[in-house]
């Protein structure tokens, strides 16, 4: 029967070890699975980043002209800049459709 799981050798000098086996131990984890955890969160980030977005838009949208983002009632001017900048960002993408 072949294994679900592959075994990983990590070494580390004793003094690493005695910090990753004393956070680990801060949450009541041991230290593989201390290790296993951050390795696992690090995998989905990276896969997150890449992941696609896809907007799909009525047709006779898309030839509209672009106006300026509406800014929310009450929106703080540090809000509304982080918005502008996520939104400019999004349209910066190039449409590869």
């Amino acid at each position: 029967m072949p294994r679900k799981h592959r075994a990983l050798t990590l070494r580390l000098p004793p003094a690493q070890f005695r910090r990753l086996a004393a956070a680990a131990g801060a949450e009541n984890r041991s230290p593989t699975n201390y290790v296993e955890t951050l390795l696992l969160r690090d995998l989905d980030s990276k896969d997150e980043s890449r992941r696609v977005i896809t907007v799909f838009a009525a047709p006779e949208t898309t030839t509209l002209a672009l106006g300026p983002l509406e800014r929310n009632e009450g929106e703080s001017d540090e809000r509304y800049r982080e918005r502008k900048g996520i939104v400019d960002t999004l349209l910066s993408i190039p449409d590869n459709a």
